[in-house]
């Protein structure tokens, strides 16, 4: 009877394993044949954004951005060639930015070579899932991230207004992007501006997150944290200002 009993649970054990490989099978198609274009379509939204800003807030330095390290180095991760990238007057780099096939585009589409897939059904939203690049990226081997909550790449440095940021985006099962201090395995830091979006059922229930990281350069991640500084201070002042105004009605209405 033991022995029937010990057989009985190694079978209900194998059968726990294979359905957790074709869950992990079924995540691992599940990203590559309907999330990557989410991917793309959220990293060209991003895009977007960022050449606004540099037309609207940096008119006379988009020409030195186009010329920034981290572009460059893209512009050769993408197979781009260097010599279409960079502009000679500011009317130029407009053209660059407005081109469809602009190298930062194609970066940012090469970046989605550095992303892992979590699954929140599981306690702590563990990573079920990682690339190659994700790992050449951070410097850790598969073994040591699966498993295991994406924060392990946080350190202290890392801001913890951005964190949070990620918190609440996976608590509301939104997209959002975010710029921040990450840390390699063996300590060594890089900036990463992390796009995190939540991979869904038919039925519109989340599945998964899939989150893509991309290394860039010291430059680029000052002005956007700048940004997003600006950002949350004119948020502050309006939510201060819609407080100030629900003081003043409250007020009326008592002397009313």
């Amino acid at each position: 009877a033991r022995e029937r009993k010990m057989s009985d649970k190694q079978k209900v054990e194998r059968r726990e394993r294979n359905r957790e490989h074709a869950k992990r099978s079924r995540i691992r198609k599940k990203f590559l044949l309907e999330s990557l274009q989410q991917s793309v379509s959220l990293l060209k939204e991003e895009n977007e954004k960022l050449r606004n800003s540099i037309r609207s807030h940096l008119p006379e330095e988009a020409e030195e951005l186009l010329k920034a390290e981290n572009l460059a180095e893209a512009a050769n991760a993408a197979g781009a060639a260097a010599g279409g990238l960079i502009a000679n007057s500011s009317s130029d780099a407009n053209k660059v930015l407005d081109d469809p096939d602009f190298s930062f585009i194609k970066a940012l589409q090469t970046a989605q070579q550095n992303f892992v897939v979590t699954d929140p059904s599981l306690p702590d939203n563990p990573i079920v899932y990682a690339t190659q690049g994700f790992l050449n990226l951070t410097g850790y081997t598969l073994d040591q991230v699966l498993g295991r909550n994406c924060r392990f790449l946080q350190g202290p440095e890392t801001d913890p207004k951005a964190v949070e940021k990620i918190r609440r985006a996976i608590e509301d099962g939104t997209d959002m992007s975010v710029c921040l201090l990450n840390y390699r395995v063996d300590g060594t830091t890089f900036w990463n501006q992390f796009f995190i979006a939540a991979l869904r059922d038919a039925a519109g229930n989340i599945t998964n997150y899939v989150g893509v990281q991309c290394k860039v350069s010291d430059q680029y991640a000052a002005n956007v944290c700048r940004r997003q500084e600006e950002a949350e201070r004119a948020e502050a002042e309006a939510q201060q200002q819609q407080q100030a105004g629900r003081r003043r009605q409250e007020r009326r209405r008592r002397r009313g």
